[in-house]
């Protein structure tokens, strides 16, 4: 008996769930004649797997998600989503386990994202952030950011140094942050992990930032088939007392280094230790001298070659 009520409930339940996607329904946002003038106002009308798609226009509000959609616009090019006057919080993102942000610019100059105890994606964005472009935190959560731009709010259309307390994604907490084909460009620290934070960050460009990638804490993942090119003090900071693995960089153009472990004979402030706890494995990094990886006496042959030309060779690809 309790088996034939198991299995009816399982159906129901099953049954439920398909309804839902079935039944699934796409607000529309921004013209005269569309369901609703405000995004707010579409994600609090929505239901959970409902899409809200935005139509070309430059959107002045702070929004706040916490069900499970899909926010999508017509491009990146043709939606802009700004805090209204007096705000700094683009989008905030709390407490859903299956979201999705898509073809959008957010501009803020406090987090343009902020994503808390949430897991979902982030597709094709345009995003600059103050503080941070994004910022996320949460246990058990899992957030993929992929085929994005990301920038600081303080670096557009300028070239002034920017503090490294500005990050592009600042991600904390025993969560998991996959990045993958983005540019991360003109940011205080293209990405900065620390905690027990997991990561894959694979076919990214980290270029021009203060420091490209910082990894503290126990920050446990790997780095593959990235390129790391004129950043100004570092191009991936190593601080981690866990295992990072590198696989298949390239390093050229760097200003300071665009590989160091946190030493003090490897940063330019000399604010590191004397000792590396941390293990550091990979092969197949691709860096334009030896002037771009410090120290140059930590890692196997293996890991590493040189190629003065790499420079050239990455801008004709």
């Amino acid at each position: 008996m309790k088996m034939l009520l198991f299995m009816l409930l399982s159906i129901l339940v099953f049954a439920s769930t398909g309804l839902a996607q079935e039944n699934a329904g796409v607000l529309v946002v921004g013209n005269p004649d569309s369901q609703y003038k405000s995004i707010q106002a579409a994600i609090d009308a929505a239901n959970p797997g409902d899409t809200i798609r935005i139509l070309p226009g430059t959107y002045k509000e702070s929004l706040s998600i916490s069900k499970e959609i899909k926010l999508e616009g017509s491009s990146r090019d043709e939606v802009t989503i700004m805090p209204e006057e007096g705000k700094d919080l683009g989008i905030f993102v709390r407490g859903t386990e299956n979201f999705s942000i898509r073809s959008v610019t957010v501009i803020a100059s406090g987090a343009a994202i902020n994503v808390s105890r949430s897991s979902g994606q982030i597709e094709d964005a345009f995003i600059a952030g103050g503080r941070f472009g994004i910022s996320f935190s949460g246990t058990g959560m899992t957030l993929e950011v992929v085929d994005s731009y990301i920038t600081s709010y303080d670096g557009m259309d300028n070239e002034e140094y920017i503090e490294t307390r500005l990050a592009g994604i600042y991600a904390y907490g025993n969560a998991t942050l996959i990045a993958e084909n983005s540019v991360f460009e003109r940011n205080g620290v293209g990405i900065s992990l620390t905690n027990d934070l997991k990561y894959i960050i694979t076919k990214c460009t980290f270029k021009r930032n203060t420091v490209g990638v910082s990894l503290g804490g126990n920050a446990t993942g790997s780095l593959s088939e990235n390129v790391v090119t004129e950043n100004v003090e570092n191009g991936i900071l190593i601080n981690s007392s866990s295992e990072t693995r590198l696989e298949d960089n390239i390093f050229f153009g760097n200003i300071w280094h665009g590989l160091d472990l946190y030493l003090n004979r490897c940063t330019e402030c000399e604010c590191g230790g004397d000792e590396f706890n941390g293990i550091v494995i990979g092969s197949g990094n691709r860096f334009e001298s030896e002037d771009e990886i410090c120290p140059i006496d930590f890692w196997d042959e293996s890991f590493y070659s040189f190629d003065k030309d790499l420079g050239k060779e990455v801008e004709q690809d």
